[in-house]
């Protein structure tokens, strides 16, 4: 019996389905990104966060059963500028000393190609918790999957910084998840 099992298991494990299918293994650090956009002045902002961890559960077969959850150090945030830096990790912005990280959970996932998908989920800045939705693009890299993701959200909904004549209240994120 203790065989049949795992044997069972062993082919659960190992069955290229499976494998192909559903992905939930560490991201590749050196590959992957969390971007984001602001127009400031006039001029296009970005930046980074440093410090993230993700998991993606991929079922390309059944896609509504994919999810995929963030979790990112708000004191990891970097825009070429420490002073700027700085300034965005304070109350005003970021608070990162009362609120240190930022979270992501799934809440809906749909196919809306055979390499796109569309998320839906719950984003969480500053202990505020509002719906997002995401676009995903799926693509093979060597022997990982890259999920390159899209979204827009309006700062002030987090409370991320006063109303301002020079800078943008829209956000841009743009990430890039190698698993």
């Amino acid at each position: 019996m203790k065989a049949s099992i795992l044997v069972l298991l062993f082919y659960w494990v190992m069955s290229p389905d499976l494998v192909n299918n559903v992905s939930n293994t560490e991201n590749k650090l050196e590959e992957s990104y969390i971007k984001f956009n602001i127009r400031n002045l006039g001029l296009n902002v970005e930046g980074t966060f440093k410090s993230f961890k993700t998991t993606v559960e991929y079922n390309k077969s059944q896609p509504e059963k994919s999810s995929f959850s963030a979790e990112i150090q708000t004191n990891s945030i970097d825009t070429g500028i420490n002073k700027r830096d700085s300034h965005l990790k304070k109350e005003e912005y970021f608070h990162v000393d009362k609120y240190p990280t930022i979270k992501f959970q799934s809440t809906k996932v749909t196919a809306v190609s055979e390499s796109g998908l569309k998320v839906l989920g719950d984003l969480t800045i500053k202990g505020k918790t509002l719906p997002i939705t995401l676009e995903v693009a799926l693509s093979p890299a060597g022997s990982a999957t890259q999920f390159a993701i899209k979204g827009e959200l309006d700062r002030r909904d987090y409370e991320v910084g006063g109303s301002s004549w020079v800078m943008s209240d829209e956000v841009y994120l743009d990430l890039l998840i190698v698993k």
